[in-house]
């Protein structure tokens, strides 16, 4: 069997198993929704005072939710590698023709895949439920998310490579989606955090992606707004995956989750 073929197949058990899973699309889509409904109308006041006469609060809503939701990829990513321990299914895969880098990649590109589609779905729902008005070019987007989706999922890995159990890498996931959130200005805007969170907010992968998704839906600018976004989330990117690599033992022994 071929590389290729290799890789396709994890790819394709790891899809399978995200199908039957309702809780991500709960986390991922259903739950953002709900909040974006709830919370639009405080920000309307917030985005005015800021110079945004024309805004309606979805300007800050709708990509803050949508990027605080997708940080629930760092812990399907976790879940991916933790539950093969939990099953006992990891020696068995290990023992596989597949090499380590085609594990990893194999799920790894599945998380990829929907982390994109789930800002994707989410932007479009505002801009179709919630008058989500895009001032600039939305297509500038579109590098934003794919290097926000890359970033988390191998944060995910570097995860999965330091922690030993599942349950700290569970509550390194959540923690972050909240910890994150909130100091990268995906809870309220960046010029409402006190100092001391703005100054740490650029050592987050979130601050990056609100910053992109602000310049491009608030400020009407194209790819030139999200170029500096997307090189700093591509270098967090690239720290992650050197973590992974040097951390990453295929014949540790994990405590895992079934």
């Amino acid at each position: 069997m071929s590389s290729a073929r290799r890789l396709a197949a994890i790819v394709a058990h790891e899809l399978r198993l995200a199908r039957h899973d309702p809780v991500s699309i709960l986390v991922l889509l259903v739950f953002p929704v709900i909040t974006i409904a709830f919370l639009k109308p405080a920000f309307r006041p917030a985005l005015v005072e800021g110079g945004f006469t024309h805004a309606n609060g979805a300007e800050h809503v709708v990509p803050g939710q949508a990027v605080m939701s997708a940080f629930f990829i760092v812990s399907l990513v976790t879940f991916s590698f933790f539950s093969e321990h939990g099953w006992g299914t990891w020696d068995r895969l290990r023992a596989s023709r597949a090499t380590s880098f085609e594990i990893i990649a194999g799920k790894s590109l599945p998380r990829v895949v929907i982390g994109i589609a789930q800002l994707g779905v989410l932007i479009v729902a505002g801009v179709l439920l919630f008058g989500l008005h895009i001032r600039g070019n939305g297509f500038a987007l579109a590098p934003l998310i794919v290097t926000f989706s890359v970033c988390l999922v191998l944060l995910g890995v570097g995860v999965t490579a330091i922690c030993r159990t599942a349950q700290e890498a569970g509550a390194f996931a959540y923690l972050g989606m909240v910890l994150f959130g909130a100091i990268g200005g995906a809870f309220v805007p960046f010029d409402l955090l006190p100092a001391w969170a703005r100054a740490i907010a650029p050592l987050t992968p979130t601050y990056w992606a609100m910053r992109g998704m602000r310049s491009v839906v608030l400020d009407g600018q194209g790819l030139g707004g999200v170029a500096l976004p997307c090189a700093a989330l591509a270098g967090m990117s690239m720290v992650f995956a050197l973590v992974a690599r040097r951390r990453l033992r295929f014949d540790e022994s994990k405590s895992g989750w079934a």
